[in-house]
């Protein structure tokens, strides 16, 4: 079962936004790897509220997007009203894309992959709609299913952990994407578009786990989450005294193009 991100739609934008240096970064690299020309045409699933998608819309590419979210859609077509432009979007699950064979020129996977529990199917669709000439664009995910970026993040998981729930992601990330794709022989190369280092307080990470503001929060069934949240203001409350102390994490953009499958 792939995510909805319905109940995200309203606050997506503020929580996962990237600076216009680093989308236009990004947005050149995706056009160098996926070798663009006028003509070329780009698929996105999980296109949600466009922040991959919206920059190469607005050069002119003709570009379809699939998602489950029609809220996350609505607030893409939002940011298109009353500009001309070739994007279509499409409300339909990536593991099973109304799609024909050998449609498009370049596939971009921004962090799907890992929300979907049936990752390999949804990566046989992208391949399938791919041209044969085609070319996969991976967006890295953490190295492994329980990454955290702070100790706020380890604590909470070894407090759902203490309640014999599994915090981990559903479905596929980076290593088991690279080694899939590696297994099927394609060609791969990989850039960081950007290294990030973001700066927030104790206050305001704790406020994401009380809004439960990313997905890896909503699997959690209530009942558990409540209790867990009452463990981590407790812990929290006797690790980080002052809670506008500074909290830095480190992160960065890394996407793979994958290439050149055999026949």
């Amino acid at each position: 079962m792939t995510i909805s991100f319905d109940r995200a739609a309203n606050f997506y934008d503020n929580t996962r936004t990237l600076s216009p240096e680093v989308s236009e970064r990004l947005t050149a690299e995706i056009l160098r790897l996926g070798r663009a020309t006028p003509d070329t045409t780009f698929f996105e699933p999980g296109i949600g509220t466009g922040r991959v998608a919206l920059p190469i819309v607005e050069r002119g590419y003709v570009y379809t997007g699939v998602d489950v979210s029609e809220a996350m859609m609505d607030k893409l077509r939002q940011k298109l009203e009353g500009k001309a432009h070739r994007l279509t979007l499409i409300n339909a699950d990536a593991t099973a894309l109304p799609l024909e064979d050998n449609s498009f020129d370049v596939a971009v996977a921004p962090h799907i992959l890992h929300l979907i529990a049936d990752w390999q199917t949804a990566m046989d669709e992208l391949r399938r709609v791919l041209k044969p000439s085609g070319v996969f664009i991976y967006f890295h995910h953490p190295n492994n299913k329980t990454a955290s970026r702070d100790a706020i993040g380890r604590q909470w998981r070894e407090i759902l952990s203490s309640y014999g729930y599994a915090s981990g992601f559903t479905g596929g990330v980076t290593e088991d994407v690279l080694g899939r794709l590696r297994e099927q022989g394609a060609e791969l190369e990989t850039v960081v578009v950007a290294e990030l280092s973001r700066e927030s307080t104790v206050d305001s990470l704790m406020k994401a786990y009380r809004d439960r503001i990313y997905s890896h929060m909503w699997r959690v069934p209530d009942d558990i989450y409540h209790r867990a949240m009452v463990e981590l203001e407790a812990w929290v409350a006797g690790e980080f005294p002052d809670p506008n102390q500074p909290v830095t994490s480190q992160d960065n953009i890394t996407i793979t193009a994958a290439y050149h499958w055999p026949d």
